[in-house]
């Protein structure tokens, strides 16, 4: 119980969707599209773009990944009191060798909004949610 509790809080503070506006199950997203090369074209974009997803990252990858988001988010956000929550989360990570899953969340958000996203705006603009700033692009892992 603590723990949806925690995680919601967290997604809630940094400004995530509900999980059931984020994961579509497969049938109600192919029946709502129009034409059936939209997929493929999906895919496609998907296939060149140049980095990993979390599920293809390994555990030292998700480790690594993890540290540098939690550096990172603190140096974008100093005042956030999310900081004190996603340091908490990432204790003891080396110790139980695991990685938390909430980080998984994060990291494919980032994915997506790069993704999506033309590569032509690097002004450092906060647009858009709060991992548009470039500097999180960076966190991400080559394929």
């Amino acid at each position: 119980m603590f723990g949806k509790v925690f995680v919601s809080y967290i997604r809630t503070r940094i400004g995530f969707k509900p999980l059931r506006t984020i994961y579509t199950p497969l049938s109600s997203s192919s029946s709502s599209s129009s034409s059936s090369s939209s997929p493929s074209r999906g895919f496609d974009n998907e296939a060149r773009f140049p980095y990993k997803k979390w599920h293809e990252l390994d555990m030292p990858q998700k480790q690594e990944f993890i540290k540098r988001f939690v550096k990172n988010y603190r140096h974008q956000y100093p005042s956030s009191k999310t900081n004190v929550s996603l340091k908490g989360l990432s204790i003891g990570m080396d110790e139980h060798n695991d990685s938390p899953s909430v980080f998984g969340i994060f990291y494919n958000d980032i994915w997506k909004s790069f993704k999506n996203k033309p590569e032509t705006k690097l002004d450092g603009s906060r647009s858009g949610n709060r991992f548009s700033h470039p500097s999180f692009k960076q966190l991400l892992s080559q394929k």
